[in-house]
């Protein structure tokens, strides 16, 4: 997160918007607003994994018998189409902020 917060100027150079959606409480997200975010990514808090499901990304007791949230960058264009999906199978797969502007622009 931190490193996409970094890099805000170019993604709004890009014409793109930075969104991240996380299943922790309101207090979390804004933890994380607050601290890597550095207010330069909106996060969305969706503690009921309701968007989460939606986007088919939810892991049915992934952790500690916990449902979780798959790590995942979407793209989605100005009409609402995904454009590029890239679900993460570990921390060192998610997708770096130059492999992101990669397939917006």
């Amino acid at each position: 997160m931190r490193e996409f917060a970094h890099r805000k100027a170019d993604f709004d150079k890009a014409g793109a918007e930075l969104v991240a959606i996380s299943v922790d409480d309101p207090e979390h997200a804004r933890k994380v607003w607050d601290e890597a975010a550095q207010h330069n990514v909106t996060i969305l808090s969706d503690p009921g994994a309701q968007v989460v499901r939606r986007y088919g990304l939810l892991h049915t007791k992934g952790h500690s018998g916990e449902d979780i949230a798959l790590r995942t960058t979407i793209i989605v264009d100005e009409n609402g189409n995904e454009t590029y999906r890239k679900v993460s199978s570990s921390v060192p797969d998610i997708r770096t902020p130059d492999e992101v502007l990669a397939q917006v622009r």
